[in-house]
């Protein structure tokens, strides 16, 4: 089980940016146990602070997590670089492009060995089902960890980035995590907000008539 340390530095670590306030509200803390947290993690070089001004009044202190405190992360990180060594294992270096071409096929193998990592565990029949058994299914790898119904469509929120550092270099991260979801969800998956662009969740959208055309596509295909 965490620590309430470790899931302050987490919480950090998840966030391009965030505050006292942040912290406190969504790890149900008070400030002044945030900031104790944060000064011994800061004392520890895992985290550091930037002050943000906003026209007049007292600037905004944002913590962000430095490069030892990604290091130490540990799970996610670690759950990504098993997936990218045995896929590069199997495949082979040889069998590879160049720059981003090689970078977008490792990833798409990467993808594709979460989606059937979890696929036993989404056997809905209808999209919503299917949707809330993602959600379970992929917060354990750190992609999704709530969803909503939105009108007709569905959105998919995952609060913590869990490779932040790594996002910042390259879509292909991201857009691993997409497929991962469009896999087990079997339609098409838009991803409209990035954590590492500031907001302040990855947000996912899947919408009920791209699902539709996309089983048509589907059909289409099979029956020529």
């Amino acid at each position: 089980m965490e620590s309430t340390r470790e899931q302050v530095l987490r919480l950090v670590r998840g966030r391009r940016d965030i505050t006292v306030a942040q912290i406190a509200e969504t790890l149900d803390l008070s400030s002044q146990a945030v900031r104790r947290h944060l000064d011994s993690l800061r004392a520890d070089g895992l985290i550091d602070v930037r002050l943000e001004r906003h026209g007049v009044g007292r600037p905004a202190q944002l913590y962000f997590a430095t490069e030892l405190g990604e290091e130490v992360s540990g799970r996610n990180y670690l759950q990504l670089l098993s997936r990218l060594v045995r896929h590069l294992e199997r495949g082979g270096a040889q069998d590879l492009g160049s720059g981003r071409q090689a970078l977008d096929q490792v990833f798409a193998g990467i993808a594709e060995e979460v989606a059937a990592d979890h696929v036993s565990e989404v056997r809905g029949t209808s999209l919503g089902e299917r949707i809330a058994q993602v959600s379970l299914a992929l917060e354990g790898e750190g992609i999704v960890d709530d969803w909503r119904k939105l009108g007709d469509d569905f959105q998919l929120l995952n609060g913590e980035c869990p490779y932040l550092r790594l996002a910042s270099l390259s879509n292909a991260p991201c857009r691993a995590d997409q497929h991962s979801i469009e896999l087990l969800v079997r339609a098409p998956v838009e991803q409209t907000k990035r954590i590492v662009d500031g907001s302040p969740v990855c947000e996912y959208i899947v919408r009920p008539g791209a699902e539709a055309a996309a089983a048509t596509k589907r059909q289409d295909y099979a029956s020529g």
